[in-house]
């Protein structure tokens, strides 16, 4: 059974973290809440609750996750409290999950752990995110090991993605059933397949443009969303990291096609032009509702674990997680295909390419990772289009 700590302090948000420790105790997860001080704390709203145990009796060992409930001054009472950042960084450290709603998001953003990730927050807080990247957009945001959500009507969302993360996706949707939970996604409105054809329509459009695009977008997506399953990634986040991998290249439809099918290598200017498809890509999809949460992953899937990738110069754990592990795909990929100017390499060679580059080029931990996955599976084609 999973463990999860939620610290709480004077002010905190009622909804939030009595919605959050309700749901996760319907799934049957253990939540423990633990105060800073001994003795009840009372919420913004004069509710008095009673905590399990104080925040000096636990650690990080002894759990799955943390959550952060918001509330003022509940929020700036977690945030000046040296314990909570303490736990935070254990947890982080560990890969473990790290869960806040409302304001709480800006203690993850002063404990450094929100550079170059998605997140949310209520509104007023967005400017202090640490260098978040904010979406306005999406009730529940998850970026790797972090969940953030909006604030008290986003609560009940908030606690089912978390149970879908530690309990599995069945166990949250019966946990939600019983609850009578609405299912917002209107089957007349919101038709995946449909979806799903028109994303494909688009990578086809490219392939028909750039010949060496053929199946290079479908492999890249079956090797990202087998890294991505590897680490135990919602089947919400799957599917962005599926979005993402999908349509990393689509900015090239604004590249010329003597360029991108040039028989030889590229001169400067050429790769130059090339080098802008990321951020070609990021203008395509910007305007389009249900895809510029995946703006990250298509902006930085060129970015270099050494910091000298482009076009932003990320620097390690800045790198949002998809754009990383697309970047791995994507290179692993290229290096098995035959191009004009070379031939592709076997898969050893690419391998062994991939462990060469690691630390430098790459995150070291998902090369191992995908190396894992390659022995794993034999990546045969699917249809993707559960993942909506």
């Amino acid at each position: 059974m999973s463990r999860v700590l939620v610290p709480l302090a004077e002010g905190f948000e009622e909804i939030e973290a009595l919605a959050i420790v309700d749901v996760l105790r319907r799934a049957e997860i253990e939540v423990v809440v633990a105060g800073l001080q001994p003795g009840p704390v009372t919420s913004v709203r004069k509710i008095t609750v009673l905590p399990d145990t104080t925040i000096d009796t636990v650690s990080s060992d002894g759990f799955d996750m943390i959550i952060l409930p918001g509330g003022q001054p509940g929020t700036d009472n977690l945030n000046n409290d040296p314990r909570i950042h303490r736990l935070l960084a254990d947890f982080n450290s560990a890969g473990k999950l790290i869960g806040a709603i409302c304001a709480a998001p800006i203690i993850l953003g002063a404990a450094g752990l929100l550079s170059g990730r998605r997140a949310t927050s209520y509104p007023t807080y967005s400017n202090r995110l640490g260098g978040a990247l904010y979406d306005a957009r999406t009730e529940v945001v998850t970026d790797g090991n972090i969940i953030t959500s909006q604030g008290p009507g986003t609560a009940i969302s908030f606690a089912l993605a978390i149970v879908s993360r530690l309990a599995g996706e069945r166990t949250a949707g019966e946990t939600a059933k019983a609850m009578i939970v609405p299912d917002v996604h209107d089957p007349d409105v919101w038709n995946q397949r449909l979806f799903n054809s028109t994303i494909q329509s688009l990578v086809g459009a490219l392939e028909m443009k750039d010949t060496y695009t053929q199946g290079h977008a479908k492999r890249v997506s079956e090797y990202s969303l087998s890294i991505g399953s590897k680490l135990n990634l919602g089947e919400t986040e799957l599917r962005d990291l599926y979005l993402g991998a999908v349509l990393h290249d689509i900015g090239k439809v604004g590249t010329d096609d003597d360029v991108l099918n040039k028989p030889d290598s590229l001169n400067l200017r050429e790769e130059t032009l090339v080098r802008e498809h990321p951020t070609k890509g990021t203008l395509f999809i910007a305007g389009v509702e249900n895809l510029s949460h995946i703006i990250p992953v298509i902006l930085h899937h060129h970015e270099r674990w050494d910091g000298t990738g482009y076009p932003g110069r990320l620097k390690g754990e800045q790198i949002p997680l998809h754009a990383r592990i697309v970047c791995i795909a994507d290179a692993f990929d290229a290096m098995m295909t035959n191009r004009s100017f070379r031939e592709g390499l076997d898969k050893e060679s690419a391998i062994l390419e991939l462990n060469k580059k690691k630390g430098t080029q790459f995150d070291p931990f998902l090369v191992d990772v995908f190396i894992e996955c390659l022995n794993d599976s034999p990546f045969e084609m699917k249809d993707f289009s559960y993942y909506f």
